[in-house]
């Protein structure tokens, strides 16, 4: 990601995680021939991505995360999305402007 960030590959890295049920994978057959797959899509290295990439056209605020007990986990992705908004106003200054501190 930081690769592509800086611009030195050409290709974002892939983030989608695959699970095969039932059958030997990998093996010769592709996955869309498989009786069971399926994909794992982490929201926040789709966020991460989009917004290096700067193709970010949803809200963080969107993101239906929760989890059954309030633990770090929550804390992280409240932290998260504080983050995002702090990026959203930087992005959001005049240019030469220092953003806040």
């Amino acid at each position: 990601l930081i690769l592509f960030q800086k611009g030195q590959t050409t290709t974002p890295p892939p983030f989608e995680i695959f699970f095969c049920f039932g059958e030997e994978w990998p093996d010769q057959k592709p996955k869309e021939k498989k009786l069971i797959t399926v994909q794992v899509v982490p929201v926040v290295a789709r966020l991460l991505l989009e917004m290096f990439s700067g193709e970010l056209s949803w809200s963080a605020d969107s993101i239906p995360l929760q989890i059954s007990h309030p633990d770090l986990k929550d804390k992280m992705v409240e932290q998260f999305k504080e983050l995002h908004q702090l990026w959203q106003n930087q992005q959001q200054l005049p240019p030469g402007q220092p953003g806040p501190a």
